[in-house]
């Protein structure tokens, strides 16, 4: 039944990314490099072997359907390792699945991860969350949080052939038709990383913020990393 539900999923959602010419040439030079089966779920196994020539991740299958922590997750991340939890969504809840699933670990996360330039982000993000942490600063937690939410799960970035789908959950959420409105789009700005505001991933943001480029994000997590 997974790979049924995996295939259906395939081909429904990507439809939909297509049609708002949505998806990150950084996505897609990632998604290429691992020869995922559109029919099949794939294996950890397979998945580590495939991203190998490019990053150094290992894909740990769990038999849990639960989010770690997110000090326990960035453990991992900084070892080069990602957790991948235990079932695909059925396609009656292709536009939103409450509890983590294996579709949003493999389509929104790996492609991402075997791109070295957003490899090296998301690890400098993992050491400086885990450094904050052990210092107790939650002034730059608070931060931290918001790029880790808002721009790594719901950000929207600007590429030459215009705004695309930097959020790990638009690849396997609807909710990317939502972040297509101009009306829900919004700067990202200084402000907005001060504000408090956090990810509520019980239901759909409604406001998404636009950024410049991956190398925007790493300057503004190494400002965070040379304030520690």
């Amino acid at each position: 039944m997974d790979d049924q539900n995996w295939k259906i999923l395939f081909e429904t959602h990507f439809q939909n990314m297509q049609s708002l010419n949505a998806i990150s040439t950084l996505w897609i030079s990632g998604f290429s490099k691992l020869g995922i089966n559109h029919d099949k779920r794939p294996t950890a196994e397979e998945l580590t072997i495939a991203i190998r020539p490019y990053v150094p991740y290992t894909f740990v299958q769990t038999a849990h359907n639960i989010i770690l922590d997110q000090f326990d997750w960035y453990s991992m991340i900084a070892n080069f390792q990602m957790p991948l939890t235990s079932f695909v969504r059925t396609p009656a809840e292709l536009n939103y699945c409450d509890e983590p699933d294996i579709w949003h670990d493999i389509m929104g996360h790996i492609p991402f991860l075997a791109e070295q330039s957003y490899s090296d982000m998301y690890r400098l993000l993992a050491q400086t969350y885990i450094s904050a942490f052990e210092a107790e600063r939650s002034d730059l937690l608070q931060e931290l949080d918001f790029i880790g939410g808002l721009l790594i799960e719901l950000g929207l970035i600007k590429e030459a052939s215009g705004l695309k789908a930097f959020g790990a959950t638009f690849y396997s959420s609807s909710e990317v038709v939502e972040a297509f409105k101009p009306e829900n789009q919004i700067l990202f700005t200084k402000e907005a990383l001060l504000s408090g505001e956090s990810y509520d991933r019980h239901s759909f943001q409604g406001k998404y913020y636009i950024f410049d480029s991956l190398e925007q994000l790493v300057d503004i997590i190494s400002d965070i990393q040379n304030r520690l």
